[in-house]
């Protein structure tokens, strides 16, 4: 179905954006195709814009080997020609992973564009490390994983918040200091966490940030591009992965 009236991308949501950004591919005058011999051997001269394929891979009477081969030849087509084919690879999941997100609980703190975001990420971040040597019939279900495991860590986090008692929120609020010691012993501790992996250097660099050079909350939300919920709940999963490494004397 195509849009007729024109919305603003600021009022989509981010599944609503790549939504938006299909359909544009696969409209007129010259809409991006596949051939759709890779979905109907009824049809091998023909083919048919990246909508309608997704429709049909979203279909359940598809059968999963024309599912593999769509993926196998969106996978070649990005890593040979690059854009648009990773934006058709995304929005080739976002109808699986609308059924996902709707399966979850709704959450009040969890607010709906920044779980759609988050799991879009994880998304084109596993698109990145595919090649061509992938398992076709696994693609998809790789990427679709990622997306979900994204929206799952996002919810604990939540509901570990909620568990936990109200994070102050305001503009100028961070925590209070991770531990006693000198900051050296600390910032020490952190280059450990991340050489051993148990954190990754970005949340590294926000537990110093934070919890160390005192900056705001704000601040340090807006340089890594999230919300201060988000922020707030990143820095949390990575400090109770830091403390169970600590506990057990990973470091």
């Amino acid at each position: 179905m195509r849009r007729t009236t024109p919305v603003s991308p600021s009022a989509l949501s981010p599944f609503d954006q790549v939504d938006a950004a299909l359909l544009d591919l696969a409209s007129a005058p010259r809409p991006l195709t596949l051939p759709a011999v890779l979905l109907s051997v009824s049809e091998p001269g023909a083919a048919w814009p990246v909508d309608l394929v997704r429709a049909r891979m979203a279909h359940p009477s598809t059968p999963g080997a024309a599912r593999a081969r769509v993926w196998a030849e969106i996978v070649h087509r990005r890593l040979v020609v690059g854009e648009p084919w990773g934006t058709v690879a995304v929005a080739m999941t976002v109808p699986v992973l609308r059924r996902a997100l709707a399966r979850l609980p709704r959450l009040r703190e969890l607010e709906r564009g920044e779980l759609e975001q988050e799991v879009l990420t994880a998304v084109i971040e596993q698109l990145a490390v595919l090649t061509a040597e992938e398992a076709p019939e696994e693609i998809g279900l790789q990427l679709v994983r990622a997306g979900d495991r994204a929206a799952h860590r996002l919810l604990y986090a939540a509901q570990r918040e909620r568990r936990l008692g109200p994070l102050p929120l305001d503009e100028g609020t961070v925590g209070q200091p991770l531990a006693t010691g000198s900051q050296a012993q600390v910032y020490l501790v952190l280059e450990r966490a991340a050489q051993a992996e148990v954190i990754t250097p970005a949340e590294a660099e926000l537990i110093a940030a934070t919890r160390l050079d005192r900056q705001s909350a704000k601040e340090c939300a807006h340089g890594a591009g999230i919300s201060v919920r988000a922020m707030f709940r990143r820095r949390s999963a990575a400090e109770q992965r830091l403390a169970t490494a600590l506990l057990a004397d990973r470091l």
